[in-house]
């Protein structure tokens, strides 16, 4: 492998643990990382190899959203990014604005505890059957005072909602 910079081979170095702050925590390191580095003085260039950076990145996500601690601003914004969401689109999700999201961020306001619950439950619901963000600001928005009928049949030893 050749340095991206100026041709030079690099060399392999290990650096464990590794202090990765580009996922935008402070506090990630990583064991068993290869870096390799360029012996040129002057150009002195480094690449970092992380293999299957997606799944590390729901590794810290899962590890994060199911902490007993209150959310820190760092790991608020490094959710909100994991789930894909820009601030304005993760206002709207939450039902705040924008302006709420930056100060959470910042350290500014404290998220409260039933928004924090339910940016946890996106985090560790991604991985199952709920997967369908786009909805989330459509729940909770139509008043009605009468329960709904719904019926659910079983086939095959599955239960399925019977359409009204």
């Amino acid at each position: 492998m050749n340095c991206i910079m100026c041709g030079t081979k690099l060399e392999k170095m290990k650096s464990e643990p590794y202090h990765y702050t580009d996922c935008g925590l402070s506090k990630v390191y990583l064991n068993g990382i290869t870096i390799h580095q360029c012996p040129n003085q002057e150009c002195g260039e480094e690449e970092l190899v992380i293999p299957n950076i997606e799944k590390l990145h729901e590794v810290i996500a899962t590890g994060v959203a199911t902490q007993k601690n209150k959310l820190l601003p760092e790991e608020i914004r490094f959710l909100r990014k994991h789930l894909g969401f820009s601030g304005a689109d993760f206002a709207r999700k939450m039902g705040v604005s924008p302006e709420t999201v930056t100060r959470w961020e910042k350290g500014k306001v404290n998220m409260k505890e039933a928004v924090e619950r339910l940016l946890r439950v996106l985090i560790l619901s991604n991985a199952g059957p709920f997967r369908d963000y786009d909805n989330l600001e459509s729940f909770a928005t139509i008043e009605r005072k009468t329960p709904v009928r719904r019926e659910f049949k079983i086939s095959r030893q599955n239960w399925l909602p019977i359409a009204a």
